[in-house]
């Protein structure tokens, strides 16, 4: 990579196995593309797409060809790309609570980067640099676990690597719950607001040499408590265990086709805010291909998915499932099509119009 004079020059590890349909790629994306606004050179490498050899410990590189690996793959011209850059940004997603394998063969091969030679610093001894570099690290990852302590093993790697390489890890970039959350229509709202939070860390890395705190707040900032992604999780598997093709599981990612998981992605996602002192029930008789009685509760700012009849609702929607389905995944309006009678409701109707607001998800107020 040709670096143009005083501009950063970012090089992206990209080390997951499906890298341009992956929650990783769509998260470095945006983040790219704040780095690029800011004015910085940047380049991806696909870890997938490159032939590189797995470190065999043959030290060939430190001994009889000091510098130069054994292996004549595709990683020496790599290493050219890696020395000539900035920022290292790895991007992986978390594979059994670590970096993937592609990642991590990656960072084996390169050794050649090293000189054998032992210094101690701090205590605590370590190999010596071959080249001088002056590199800064970014980290992105998502899994989907609910909890962001799933990253931790991942995270001390990354903090092992800046103690002992010298090189600052400037920012982290994690989400978990990503495929609950980063491809739901539904929540198209909120994953903006985390979109665009990614996007305001590329910037402060060129600008300010760092992800603010701020920033990272609002990336990891939980949209949906743990304990509703575990329930909405159960929800999805249980819909492709019951006979969806792997066709429909693939597109299960992008759209919500199940009436439980919608009602109860529904109630995880209430706007607090915009229920204010609200204390209501909304009962659903859905028939179509998913019949069935659920009921949502709201109560002091919350919301409570339950199964089954209510007893005295605030309002009562009888729909079929297929047309709440498309107004969950934003194919259909929602008070369009009350208005033209392909569902209908009886009670407090205000509670109706007040839909859109309480669980629309209403984008993250960054204030950025």
């Amino acid at each position: 990579m040709r670096r143009e004079k005083g501009k950063t020059k970012i090089l992206a590890i990209q080390g997951s196995p499906r890298p341009k349909t992956s929650n990783t790629e769509l998260l470095l994306k945006e983040f790219l593309k704040g780095a690029k606004a800011e004015g910085a050179d940047t380049e991806t490498i696909y870890l997938i797409e490159r032939d590189i050899n797995q470190c065999v410990g043959c030290y060939t590189c430190f001994a009889k060809t000091p510098g130069v690996c054994v292996f004549k793959d595709d990683m020496p011209a790599l290493l050219n790309t890696v020395r000539g850059s900035d920022i290292l940004v790895y991007a992986t997603p978390l594979y059994n609570y670590n970096m993937t394998a592609l990642t991590k063969a990656f960072q084996e091969r390169l050794l050649p980067l090293k000189d054998p030679h032992l210094i101690k610093v701090g205590g605590t001894h370590r190999l010596s640099k071959r080249f001088r570099l002056n590199q800064k690290m970014v980290l992105i990852s998502t899994c989907g676990y609910p909890d962001l302590s799933n990253f931790d093993a991942l995270r001390q790697v990354f903090k092992i690597i800046e103690s002992n390489n010298e090189t600052p890890l400037i920012g982290e970039i994690l989400v978990p719950a990503a495929e609950a959350i980063l491809k739901q229509e539904c929540l198209r709202d909120w994953i903006q607001g985390i979109l665009d939070a990614v996007y305001q860390a590329g910037v402060e890395v060129v600008r300010n040499g760092r992800i603010s705190n701020k920033t990272k707040e609002i990336i990891q900032q939980p949209i949906i408590s743990a304990d509703d992604i575990g329930e909405l999780g159960n929800l999805w598997w249980d819909s492709l265990i019951e006979g969806v093709t792997q066709a429909k599981a693939a597109e299960a990612g992008k759209k919500v086709e199940d009436i439980r998981l919608c009602l109860r992605g529904m109630a995880a996602t209430l706007n607090g805010r915009a229920a204010g002192d609200l204390k209501a029930t909304i009962q659903f008789e859905v028939t179509g291909k998913q019949p069935g009685r659920w009921s949502l509760t709201i109560e002091n700012g919350k919301c409570i998915y339950d199964e089954g009849k209510a007893n005295s609702p605030s309002l009562t929607i009888n729909t079929s499932s297929e047309v709440w389905l498309d107004i969950a995944n934003k194919e259909l309006d929602g008070q369009q099509a009350f208005t033209e009678g392909k569902y209908t409701a009886t009670g407090d109707l205000s509670l109706l119009t007040r839909m859109r607001r309480l669980f629309g998800g209403e984008r993250l107020q960054s204030q950025l």
